[in-house]
């Protein structure tokens, strides 16, 4: 029997701590009989059964691993039940208690969601691909960490759960609630968002291709480096939100909220400027810094420019829109390029050593020869160039000097790395799929957790 004392709610059932449930008890024997029979079921096996487990207890439970693909869990109370790996394609959770479950790595595509409770659930790398979470609630942060709030507070429904790196594509959001939620690389493309609240959510590295933000809201929001192409941005408010770092192709911001918004801008008479800023710069590495100015051309849109073979050395480019540049033979060691948009960038033979280029888009860009090795420093330590989770997506590294750089988390899908110098290289957790590193020297590479890495084409 189910009674409800709430005031509020997601498609008829809802949690918070008014709410009674007369829950069913379950032995671990009959547990265990009904996961069997289920899988006699998946495999159209002879004494085969459906889980049905509508409104049991399961508090604690150990299904890890387990295959429960299409089960019924409507309104049951999976509270810290271990549910990682398992696969839940298809389920019913509709108005499901999944409060600090354990969901790390659990296929949830197509899952039914809607009402469920998943505050202080954890879930990072979960598949939510297609499920349905209409108006349901994410997690929240408080002084930049997870922490739990109250129904009364927040009416949260997944509330502090950990989504980083989770892939809900083409889910379905619409009015859902997500504020102050931290959704860093997540996959969201495809996924419908109409009205719902992202505000002052982090989106950092997200990928949002193809999304429907129609009358969302991502005031306040964190987009460096997100993925934007393609997204239907009409009455989307990002007042205060920062879009710097964000690639933005084929989007129409004309109907946006930019009120406050950080975003990337063009260089007023940009080639007298940028002049300038590069005599000062060369007065400041003469000089040791005693004169001059260190380049700082962060944050700004400089698509195409030429600054081949110039000596850019420890200058700041965070979030600046380089695609399509001319950086053969430029020097820009030690240099912050980080979140920068370097695509289809001419950087052959340029000097990368000890820079910075975490989370750049360097998809399609030209590294040949590069040399991206330890910068030597003066305490006889080395600090190695760092590409950690940059898209280098179709990019040709084929004889770079990419010597003990760390790779790591980032995605160089279908690069190529024929004949590089990869010693002592570090790609833990990199994406991996169809690069080529035939005639690369990979002595010492850290390969721990690559995806689909193999040394011949």
């Amino acid at each position: 029997m189910l009674r409800l004392r709430s005031e509020w709610g997601v498609a008829g059932i809802a949690y918070s701590e008014k709410m009674e449930i007369e829950y069913k008890k379950i032995s671990d024997a009959d547990l265990r009989a009904i996961v069997e029979r289920h899988a006699r079921f998946l495999a159209s096996r002879q004494g085969g059964a459906r889980a049905s487990l509508k409104f049991h207890d399961l508090s604690n439970v150990n299904l890890h691993g387990a295959n429960l693909a299409g089960a019924d869990f409507t309104g049951s109370k999976l509270f810290e039940a271990d549910l990682s790996g398992a696969d839940l394609r298809g389920a019913l959770l509709f108005g499901a208690d999944l409060r600090k479950a354990k969901l790390c790595r659990a296929n949830m595509a197509k899952a039914d969601l809607r009402g469920a409770a998943l505050r202080g659930a954890d879930m990072p790398r979960a598949n939510l691909s297609e499920a349905d979470l209409r108006d349901g609630y994410l997690m929240r942060q408080k002084n930049g960490e997870i922490q739990a709030t109250s129904p009364e507070e927040a009416h949260s429904q997944l509330s502090s759960a950990t989504l980083v790196g989770a892939n809900l594509s083409k889910a379905k959001l619409a009015n859902a609630f997500l504020i102050q939620t931290d959704l860093r690389d997540t996959n969201l493309s495809g996924s419908v968002f109409i009205g719902a609240d992202l505000s002052n959510s982090d989106l950092t590295g997200s990928n949002l291709e193809g999304a429907d933000l129609s009358d969302a809201n991502l005031s306040g929001c964190k987009l460096t480096g997100a993925i934007l192409n393609r997204a239907l941005l009409r009455d989307t408010n990002f007042e205060g939100a920062s879009l710097v770092g964000a690639l933005l192709d084929e989007v129409d911001l004309s109907m946006a909220n930019l009120t406050g918004a950080d975003v990337v801008k063009r260089l007023e008479q940009m080639d007298e400027k940028v002049k300038q800023i590069l005599l000062d710069h060369r007065d400041w590495i003469i000089s040791n810094g005693r004169k001059g100015v260190r380049a700082d051309l962060s944050k700004f849109d400089l698509t195409g420019l030429d600054l081949s073979k110039v000596n850019l050395s420890a200058a700041l480019f965070n979030c600046t829109v380089l695609k399509g540049a001319n950086l053969t033979g430029t020097t820009l060691a030690m240099a912050d390029l980080s979140f920068a948009d370097l695509r289809e960038a001419k950087m052959a033979g340029a000097d990368l050593r000890g820079a910075c280029l975490e989370r750049a888009t360097l998809n399609e860009a030209d590294l040949t020869n590069a040399i991206a090795g330890p910068m030597e420093l003066r305490n006889g330590q080395g600090w190695p160039t760092k590409f950690a989770l940059a898209r280098l997506v179709r990019a040709t590294l084929a004889g770079a000097d990419l010597t003990s750089a760390l790779f790591c988390g980032g995605d160089l899908t279908q690069a190529n790395l024929k004949n590089a110098q990869l010693n002592g290289a570090d790609f833990k957790d990199a994406i991996m799929t169809m690069a080529d590193a035939r005639g690369a020297d990979l002595t010492g590479a850290d390969v721990r957790g690559a995806i689909d890495f193999r040394l011949e084409a």
